[in-house]
């Protein structure tokens, strides 16, 4: 059952009748800057862009605050030292930043930096180290010497806590989490923590076209766990 909460602040997939409409679907997906599941996600929703006849505006958002890398952490289901917690979360802190740094100089860059980073050190469970994000970096065309001077700029520091305002705006707790907004029917979003797949986005996207409030609350009670989020 989809439960509401209040927010303060050219190959393409055909659904049958959606292509008659003026919807324009914003998706946020907040995720972990060494996520593996949340490189499927993205990966996901990359296709689903890519496949879907709808209008989709999309942003992948790395948020590092305490109760989502509290999260990570019991995921990783293995022992950890207090030194070894607070070095992985300077860790976080510091691909954060280099995100959101690279994201200056494009965003298919950017979006490229941090997947290369998830799949290196989510995915293959390589350790952290700074010498190596500076090899990535370096590796995805950009411009290094701007980059390392963005990484700690204002601009870059403003964009995280904008990004981490957003986050508690959206009631994030857990990555990934995906929230998807429609410009038509925007007095609401709907939020998904788990099973964020193409299918499930398509899915999704479809329901939110659905007239009426009473409506969406119904087909979204059906598939799959979603949280819808009043403005």
């Amino acid at each position: 059952m989809a439960q509401k909460i209040v927010q303060t602040n050219s190959s393409k997939k055909t659904t049958p009748g959606a292509c008659k409409h003026n919807h324009v679907f914003e998706v946020f997906l907040f995720v972990n800057p060494f996520g593996d599941t949340c490189l499927n996600c993205e990966e996901e929703v990359l296709k689903f862009v890519q496949q879907t006849d709808k209008k989709v505006y999309f942003r992948f958002i790395t948020t590092s605050d305490m109760q989502t890398f509290n999260n990570y952490i019991k995921e990783l289901d293995k022992p950890l030292s207090l030194a070894d917690r607070n070095s992985l979360y300077l860790a976080h802190q510091e691909v954060c930043k280099g995100y959101k740094a690279t994201l200056l100089q494009g965003k298919k860059v950017g979006r490229e930096y941090l997947m290369k980073i998830q799949d290196y050190f989510g995915r293959q469970g390589n350790p952290y180290s700074h010498e190596k994000m500076l090899e990535i970096a370096q590796s995805n065309r950009l411009d290094t010497n701007m980059w390392l001077q963005d990484i700690h700029s204002d601009l870059t520091q403003e964009s995280i806590v904008a990004d981490a305002k957003l986050a508690r705006q959206m009631q994030i707790s857990a990555n990934p989490t995906v929230v998807v907004f429609d410009n038509i029917n925007y007095k609401y979003g709907f939020k998904l923590e788990e099973n964020i797949t193409l299918e499930n986005l398509e899915y999704l996207t479809d329901q939110m076209m659905v007239p009426s409030e009473e409506a969406m609350d119904q087909e979204m009670s059906q598939k799959p766990i979603l949280t819808c989020i009043k403005k």
